[in-house]
């Protein structure tokens, strides 16, 4: 199936892209040291471009390591169309799922660094060399060109949880002597590295309930079949409901995805003081991409992402924009993995 997108290139200031560094997850302040989404592929085209010029040459492919539908899935073609409004050539989007991102990303790390072919990633790049063995791939074969979004997780909890708040609910599970369950998307996913990540900082056990898919996973909460999940702004609506209760947004400082939460950092609990989880979106280029085209695919893209209906399109998707350069992105990365890494050998957490 292909979704194509027709649109004529009109002429657009690209203004001055602003990083909300405050409100956004605190892994883009404190990991990166910054304190202070297989189908067939979809087309994403325009009419030629004089303004912009021949850049870059001919069809440029976004490589989604993801099924389509997802949330990385649905920033890539936001991000692929107006490219292809810029460019004035064809931007495919090509959904390469399976493997836990290994077989996408493969194919990325495959592609000729000639800046036509970019990978459109998250969380997995960097907990999948601590999880798979033998990877196909070195990750050091895919460079950082630029992060563009992160989506800070909520902790909610079942109302039957005695607990209205994070202190709260430290104190009782450390005190309950009960199991207690955190749902997830699967093995080795986000809500799961985050979950045991939340359980070591107050020095508790927790059972893990891996699911396929955040879905069935919110739906047995919502049921009380578990008792807690990390999940996105989207479950918000089952707070309003009075089905599920929010206890903490995972970031540093106030998000304005949640802006009523009080995050997760800032509850008073001082194991909990650095606690950050969620996913991050970037793009990244096979490695040995001619630095003067990073460099020009850097800038397209900063372009695009300061333009009000790409701003809109990242809104509605839940998520909050920011973006780092390849130097800033490159730092994100490595401490990610060293966030990341101990815990999933610590708990010997193996992708699905």
């Amino acid at each position: 199936m292909h979704t194509i997108f027709h649109a004529f290139v009109t002429d657009r200031s690209a203004g001055q892209f602003t990083r909300r560094a405050a409100t956004v997850l605190g892994a883009a302040a404190a990991w990166a040291a910054f304190s202070a989404l297989s189908p067939s592929p979809a087309l994403a085209q325009t009419a030629p471009s004089a303004q912009h010029g021949p850049f870059p040459g001919g069809p440029t492919t976004l490589i989604v390591p993801y099924a389509a539908g997802g949330l990385t899935d649905n920033l890539a073609r936001a991000l692929g169309q107006r490219l292809a409004e810029r460019w004035g050539q064809p931007v495919v989007v090509d959904n390469r799922a399976g493997g836990g991102t290994v077989i996408g990303t493969t194919a990325a790390a495959r592609a000729p660094a000639d800046g036509r072919t970019l990978l459109v990633t998250s969380f997995g790049f960097t907990t999948n060399p601590f999880m798979v063995a033998n990877l196909p791939y070195k990750p050091s074969a895919l460079e950082p060109l630029a992060m563009i979004a992160v989506a800070p997780a909520i902790l909610f909890v079942h109302p039957s949880v005695p607990a209205d708040d994070v202190p709260s609910l430290v104190k009782y599970l450390k005190t309950s002597g009960k199991p207690f369950s955190f749902a997830s998307s699967g093995n080795g996913s986000s809500p799961h590295i985050g979950a045991e990540l939340f359980a070591s900082l107050i020095g508790v056990n927790i059972v893990h309930v891996p699911y396929r898919g955040n879905g069935p996973g919110l739906n047995d909460l919502i049921g009380g079949q578990v008792q807690a999940m990390f999940d996105s702004k989207a479950a918000l609506s089952f707070v309003k409901a009075g089905k599920l209760k929010a206890l903490g947004i995972s970031a540093l400082k106030p998000s304005a995805l949640a802006p009523d939460l009080k995050p997760i950092a800032q509850s008073g609990v001082p194991e909990l003081a650095n606690f950050a989880t969620g996913s991050w979106f970037g793009v990244l280029v096979p490695e040995g991409t001619p630095k003067p085209i990073q460099s020009r695919l850097y800038s397209d893209i900063r372009a695009v992402l300061d333009t009000p209906d790409m701003r809109e399109a990242i809104d509605r998707a839940g998520v909050e924009p920011l973006l780092l350069s390849q130097a800033e992105f490159a730092a994100y990365l490595k401490v990610e993995a060293e966030r990341w890494g101990p815990v999933i050998r610590d708990k010997h957490i193996k992708a699905d």
